[in-house]
């Protein structure tokens, strides 16, 4: 087990060095002291204004019905800085050094908080400032690029992302706490091996932003195909988030101060960035098991939400290249990884209002999708708390509300479980052979989207207003023949998503009649990083009528646009990087650049057969000269290994184990049928 011991920074800025000497409870008051003081100063919209170039949304503009003059009447006002909500990303595989190589303008891990920083620093109100917490939890083998370890008596060295600084300048980040990291768990771990646990301050904008990470995982521990998904990880991951008052963990401390709504008014922990990977689904059981942490997890809204946010490679791609071991493990752990997010009683209950999250799933090889998603959560709370200066609809917002709030539940009503509606099952059913009837799958709770981006220059983003060019139609195109085909391929496989020969290409996508399509509903929002009165002025209208695309969506779908398909125009004001002067550089956006946002729930009762149909396709050759399905080769040994059963089920993973025997065996018994085996 760990030894749960901390130094306060205090301690480290006078001695230079980190023994442990003072414990997590004791750390509790020098916390708190640290983060309450980020939150007490007054925000000054008059010095704020010094940082921001006279121009873009900022420019005077003449003053009409539909605008005013001075922007600082449209945007800003005595606001104070107020804690919206605390992002997790567990595992840095979501952010891995493969992730940057799609990126233009963020390099590192260190440029993607830094612009999450700056881009949430955009949703300030004229009543209030708000900024986010994120935490990284990471593993063994992410020193090289979070930083998280050093051997006793060595600091940060001056290229630490966060922690270093040239000759002479002071270091961006604040660190607040530090901590000791696993003492020896397995043989080759270094004992002296420290991590840290930064709560970490922004400064230089106009209020502090406070960042951490817990590191775990003993080294050596592999990523081999099948061993992991056996055990619940006692002696590493549940230490170090399944904490409570008595024996808070590193967790506990940066995120789950008890006065925390009350300190800061926060809504709780509205966005979670996972890999359907061990590390993440391992760090969510031990939150989940965790009471303390749960009442974090905060009250949700319809308009936002508890969103988990997932990035895996498309379905065909990586089936083509993994060995067939891996290929199916992988398979029935995707399968088993999304149908326990989707399904599990305890991640049912969280959050507020009906009860239904939404778990987004994002392709790997998406250009620029940090920088989108960071745009698009900004755009999720400016819908939500500054309606005026953000949505560019004929609309006004209580009908818009009420549309989206009708929308959603209706398509959700044909996936998730409610009073009203019965839901879909993740696996539709499966015999164990042990005697007992066939056993059904788990109901789904939440809703399963895909989502994709792609970016365009506002001059081709005016054009779509005009209703005599074919602007709208080429766009509602690229949209459904590039951006959806790229977002669908993550959980479907290549063959079931190109054109058809039809009058409507795309029908047997979104417009199919037998009630099982494979998209319920899309949501397509245009993110315009310019104010609400440019935008009117370039228009020449108060709102925008998207009745043209609408019809090329039905066109190319044969969909009923009015319910299946919503389409938004949302203005973020000074988003976009306003040059070398401003303080906004680094959001990754430029002026003229509008980011085109598509989201299509998609339908788990197909999701889950498009993971598990591959491997039903072919048969191998066992040990003792039999023949065997892809079930047999990835989890005979598992499948039959009661006492490991029943060490899953005293740890609290039955409905972990009951979806992986579920996937097994019906893929067993689907490849024995279709291949004629015994």
């Amino acid at each position: 087990m760990w030894e749960h011991r901390s130094v306060s920074n205090k301690v480290y800025a006078e001695t230079k060095e980190m023994h442990a000497g003072e414990s997590y409870v004791r750390l509790m008051d020098i916390v708190e002291e640290a983060v309450s003081r980020a939150q007490v100063a007054v925000f000054d919209h008059v010095s704020f204004l010094k940082y921001i170039p006279q121009r873009g949304p900022w420019k005077a503009l003449t003053a009409s019905d539909i605008s005013n003059q001075d922007p600082r009447s449209r945007y800003i006002g005595p606001a104070k800085a107020r804690l919206l909500n605390t992002n997790l990303i567990l595992g840095s595989s979501w952010i891995e050094a493969e992730r940057f190589k799609f990126e233009r303008r963020i390099s590192n891990v260190a440029e993607f908080l830094k612009q999450k920083t700056i881009i949430n620093a955009n949703m300030w109100t004229p009543k209030q400032l708000s900024t986010t917490q994120t935490l990284v939890f990471c593993s063994a083998g992410d020193e090289e690029r979070m930083g998280g370890s050093f051997l006793t008596g060595d600091g940060p060295s001056s290229n630490h992302p966060f922690l270093g600084a040239a000759e002479g300048d002071d270091t961006e980040w604040e660190p607040i706490l530090w901590g000791l990291g696993h003492r020896g768990i397995v043989p080759d771990s270094d004992p002296l091996d420290k991590c840290f646990y930064p709560s970490l301050m922004h400064r230089g904008v106009s209020f502090n932003n406070r960042l951490g990470w817990t590191r775990f995982s003993p080294a050596g521990f592999g990523k081999d195909a099948s061993g992991y998904i056996m055990t619940r990880p006692n002696t590493w991951i549940w230490p170090a988030v399944n904490g409570n008052r008595e024996s808070p963990t590193a967790f506990n401390l940066l995120v789950n101060l008890p006065d925390r709504r009350l300190s800061f008014g926060e809504e709780g922990i509205t966005d979670i960035y996972m890999t359907s990977g061990k590390t993440s689904l391992y760090c969510l059981m031990g939150m989940m098991s965790s009471s303390t942490v749960r009442q974090m997890f905060g009250a949700g809204s319809e308009m936002v939400p508890l969103e988990f946010h997932c990035i895996e490679p498309g379905l065909d791609e990586w089936i083509a290249s993994a060995s067939d071991e891996d290929k199916y493990s992988r398979l029935f752990e995707v399968c088993a990884s999304l149908g326990y997010m989707l399904t599990d009683p305890g991640i049912g209950g969280l959050g507020g209002a009906a009860k239904r999250r939404r778990l987004l799933i994002y392709p790997r090889d998406q250009g620029n999708l940090l920088t989108c998603v960071n745009a698009s959560q900004v755009a999720d709370h400016a819908l939500k708390s500054n309606y005026e200066s953000t949505v560019f609809t004929k609309l006004d917002q209580a009908d818009f509300m009420n549309r989206v709030t009708r929308r959603f539940k209706a398509y959700a009503d044909l996936v998730a479980a409610s009073e009203v509606a019965q839901g879909s099952r993740w696996i539709s059913q499966a015999d164990f052979h042990d005697g007992e009837k066939k056993q059904v799958g788990p109901n789904v709770h939440s809703i399963l989207s895909v989502r994709g981006y792609d970016i365009m220059s506002m001059d081709e983003y005016i054009q779509t207003f005009n209703d005599i060019s074919a602007a709208p139609d080429r766009l509602m195109r690229r949209v459904v023949q590039s951006i959806a085909t790229n977002a669908l391929k993550t959980v479907y496989p290549l063959v079931d998503l190109g054109e058809s020969g039809d009058e409507a290409p795309y029908s047997h996508i979104f417009g199919a009649r037998d009630e099982n399509p494979l998209v319920y509903y899309t949501d397509i929002r245009f993110l315009v990083p310019t104010s609400i009165d440019k935008m009117r002025h370039t228009i020449g209208a108060r709102g925008a009528d998207r009745g043209r695309m609408r019809e090329a969506f039905s066109a190319l779908t044969n969909a009923d646009p009015m319910t299946s398909l919503s389409i938004q125009d949302i203005c973020l004001p000074f988003l976009a990087d306003l040059g070398e002067d401003s303080w906004q550089t680094g959001t990754g956006l430029n002026e003229d650049e509008i980011i085109v946002e598509v989201t299509m729930a998609v339908n788990p009762s197909r999701v889950w057969r498009a993971l598990l149909e591959p491997t039903t396709k072919t048969t191998f050759d066992l040990p003792k000269g039999k023949k065997g399905t892809a079930a047999n080769l990835w989890g005979d040994i598992f499948m039959h290994n009661d006492t490991l059963h029943q060490r899953m089920e005293r740890d609290g993973l039955s409905h972990y184990l009951r979806l992986l025997k579920m996937a097994y065996h019906w893929s067993n018994d689907e490849s024995k049928k279709k291949h004629g085996l015994k």
